[in-house]
């Protein structure tokens, strides 16, 4: 069951909630940003894709883009070989965009290279303060899977 997350007017969590917010979204900017492998727009298709074909439209509103921005990435994608469009069966209007095995091997290149950044970045953290983030890391998942 996904619960919708409400704004909370407790003066006691905003303090932690802003902590928590900025760490994750400085932590996720900065990896992103020291690992070239694939841009962040083109992964995260990747990503999407991973789970099953889909439309760019489809994409886009995952995305939270416009259809001509994920028409672009998907073109891009295309180009590179990591996609393939096909003709909808059910439509033959619309394309389903799906992963090609070039597409899945650049997607576990780009997490392997996020994963062994973000590693980099832990390695002078104490064995206690390593058990920290990992609880750290269990909690926000709970957070955002509520």
């Amino acid at each position: 069951m996904t619960v919708t997350a409400r704004p909370v007017e407790t003066p006691d969590l905003i303090p932690i909630a802003r902590e928590v917010r900025l760490a994750a979204q400085s932590l996720a900017r900065h990896v992103k940003d020291h690992t070239p492998s694939l841009a962040p727009h083109l992964f995260t298709v990747l990503a999407w894709l991973e789970e099953g074909p889909a439309t760019a439209g489809e994409l886009a509103a995952r995305e939270r883009v416009s259809a001509p921005s994920m028409s672009k990435s998907v073109s891009e994608l295309e180009e590179r070989g990591y996609v393939k469009r096909a003709l909808a069966l059910h439509d033959a209007r619309q394309k389903i965009v799906s992963l090609t095995a070039s597409g899945r091997r650049a997607l576990q290149r780009g997490r392997a290279d996020r994963d062994r950044y973000t590693a980099a970045l832990l390695v002078h953290f104490t064995p206690e303060e390593l058990a920290d983030l990992q609880r750290g890391a269990q909690l926000l998942r709970k957070v955002v899977e509520q």
